[in-house]
């Protein structure tokens, strides 16, 4: 008896985890260097990360300008998630997986590199997502 009380105890915290998850509205932070943009609550799963830019690429398009087409029909955006938010860059082996915005003129203007989706178009390649 007491098994399958702490089993369904168990399932149903994951599964109001995972709800709770899915209806968090996702929250862009930042934006910076024309292709990088930081999220909070981005989904975890592949599908839905993608389903989430394709059903926000126009609108972010008009408020951020991402993404922008070079001469040669060619874009790059990447989505990163803003963790624990901007950090100073110490120059420490500790600091080595940190991602540093050059445009801010404060301290803490590093992330550490947590890449969520990868947005890439040309010519050649099409639309691939990574």
């Amino acid at each position: 008896m007491n098994k399958r009380l702490i089993a369904w105890v168990i399932a149903a915290v994951a599964s109001s985890y995972l709800i709770w998850q899915s209806l968090t509205p996702v929250e862009i932070v930042a934006v910076h260097e024309g292709n990088t943009i930081l999220v909070r609550h981005f989904p975890y799963l592949k599908s839905r990360q993608i389903a989430w830019w394709e059903a926000n690429k126009d609108i972010i398009q008009a408020k951020y300008g991402i993404p922008s087409k070079s001469e040669a029909d060619y874009y790059s955006v990447v989505i990163m998630d803003f963790g624990e938010g901007y950090r100073i860059d110490r120059g420490t082996d500790e600091d080595s997986d940190l991602l540093c915005f050059d445009e801010m003129s404060v301290d803490a203007r590093c992330i550490e590199k947590h890449p969520r989706l990868w947005i890439r178009f040309s010519q050649n390649t099409g639309l691939f997502y990574r």
